[in-house]
């Protein structure tokens, strides 16, 4: 059974069912969407469980020649890098079309359509072992998001979709040209022209060759996260999608430019990484204090938790560019935390600006006196999102910090800065809504407790959160063979010491 190509096929036929849905027939569109999702996530949960958590190469690998001439193949797995992204998106789309279908928009069978096509190309790009085809679905994933963007976005969503869609394409385009620049100067020492990432693996690129194509393809991967300063398109795109959009965007769509670091940049090109580390890094550690200072003085709930993404996935590049094994493996673990975490955070969003009318914070306060329960949901998200000793976020953020300390103690005391502004963020949004007189509402604040169908999206996300505080080794272990693996070229670039190097020393990237 094909399992890992089930993934993109099953939200694919559903996309397209959904398609020929008559636009009245809004319960059949439900049904499809769901369903879809549901299946996906199905299929999702049955390739954990055939996982290997103790290899560190491609599994479940459905691969198919399409043009060997030109070394176009299918070409899908898994590894314990993308497991538990697969995972979290089949997790989030679920609870994402439970969120739409609660309050369908105009037009609401083609928004379901859209976000289904979104996650075909997210679990496609998680799973492409093959080049072309990780850029086939770095495209494909643009183009719903663009759609949802300019049909159900904002006043000001024209402007917003094309702004998105321009700094994508830029990047794109390049890591386009070093796709193909890539295959070609690989072809003279793997004897045939390939753009398996399996193949590639091992090619010994000239220093000038590797830092140029590591260029080319961060440049689209800082784009898509977004890393300082390329996040230009973020304050518009965030404030105008709809809310679920934006969730999905933030939680999932950011992580595909950190995992395309760590599978494909630092493992291919460990020299150009090792060049630029120092650049890198200090765009990390200038969007950790940036987007912290620029969540605290957002205007709006919304913009505060996108601006306060921007902190903590500059955290996530940090870990992955010290080279670092603890380091590493806490970036895989925040990936997961900080989507779980910010998808819980924007459904909390939603319940408010849909009870109170206004994501404005200093319009609203007093809400815990008439929804005390959307308060304590709250309050637990917050104190995930500040990582305190016992949420699940601790474990990661204490990984990347404990790792980066290990080989600059400057950039982890830099990113402590980091770890305070985002407790007097955290704090002023909870404190300005929750908290103080009554403010807002006309009715106490009851508007804007969770619903049934709330409890639905949050209780998942917040359970998830207790799970990972709980037994955080149940995702470390297994990443661990896999971040090893894709680390250890970069750390014999980068002249470490024989003890931090991975046992196994650099592995070539045999196919299983």
């Amino acid at each position: 059974m094909p399992w890992t190509s089930l993934l993109v096929i099953v939200p694919f036929v559903a996309a397209i069912a959904l398609a020929f849905v008559p636009r009245g027939n809004r319960a059949a569109g439900r049904t499809i969407g769901i369903a879809g999702a549901l299946l996906t996530l199905v299929v999702s949960i049955v390739i954990v469980a055939m996982f290997n958590r103790g290899q560190g190469s491609m599994q479940l690998v459905d691969h198919v020649n399409w043009v060997q001439s030109i070394g176009l193949s299918w070409d899908l797995g898994v590894d314990g890098i993308s497991i538990w992204l697969v995972l979290m998106t089949t997790v989030l789309f679920s609870l994402g079309m439970f969120a739409a279908a609660q309050r369908l928009p105009q037009r609401g069978n083609m928004f379901l359509s859209l976000l289904l096509l979104s996650e075909v190309g997210l679990l496609g790009l998680f799973t492409a072992g093959d080049l072309v085809l990780f850029y086939v679905f770095w495209e494909f994933m643009l183009i719903p998001f663009a759609f949802l963007i300019w049909t159900w976005g904002g006043d000001e969503r024209r402007r917003a979709g094309i702004t998105f869609v321009v700094y994508t394409m830029v990047g794109s385009l390049i890591m386009l040209v070093a796709i193909i620049s890539t295959a070609m100067i690989a072809r003279d020492h793997i004897g045939h022209l390939s753009f398996l990432i399996s193949d590639l693996h091992g090619v010994p690129f000239s220093s000038t060759a590797s830092t140029l194509l590591f260029a080319g393809f961060v440049l689209a991967f800082a784009i898509k996260l977004p890393l300082w300063p390329f996040h230009g398109w973020l304050p518009m795109a965030y404030s105008q999608a709809p809310i679920v959009v934006t969730a999905l965007m933030a939680a999932l769509m950011s992580k595909a430019g950190v995992y395309g670091l760590l599978r494909v940049g630092v493992p291919l090109f460990p020299e150009g990484a090792n060049n630029l580390l120092i650049p890198i890094a200090i765009l990390a550690l200038i969007g950790i204090v940036y987007g912290s200072l620029l969540a605290w003085r957002a205007p709006t709930m919304r913009l505060l938790v996108g601006y306060s993404s921007l902190a903590h996935l500059g955290f996530i590049v940090l870990g992955i560019m010290v080279f670092d094994r603890m380091a590493a493996q806490g970036a895989v673990l925040q990936m997961i935390n900080h989507g779980v975490v910010v998808a819980a955070a924007f459904t909390i969003v939603m319940i408010i600006g849909r009870g109170g009318g206004t994501e404005d914070m200093d319009k609203l306060g007093g809400l815990a006196k008439g929804a005390p329960r959307l308060a304590v949901a709250f309050l637990i998200v917050a104190m995930a999102s500040l990582a305190l000793p016992g949420a699940n976020s601790f474990v990661g953020e204490f990984f990347i910090l404990g790792g980066v300390f290990n080989q600059y103690t400057w950039m982890a005391v830099i990113a402590m800065l980091g770890v305070i502004y985002a407790a007097v963020y955290m704090l002023r949004m909870y404190q300005s809504t929750m908290n103080g007189p009554v403010k807002g509402v006309s009715d106490e604040g009851r508007a804007c407790e969770m619903r049934r169908g709330d409890a639905l999206i949050l209780v998942p996300l917040i359970l998830i959160m207790f799970f990972i505080a709980l037994w955080p080794k149940a995702l470390v272990g297994a990443t661990q063979a896999s971040t090893d693996r894709a680390i250890a070229p970069a750390q014999v670039a980068a002249d470490r010491p024989a003890a931090q190097i991975v046992p196994s020393g650099v592995i070539t990237g045999s196919r299983p």
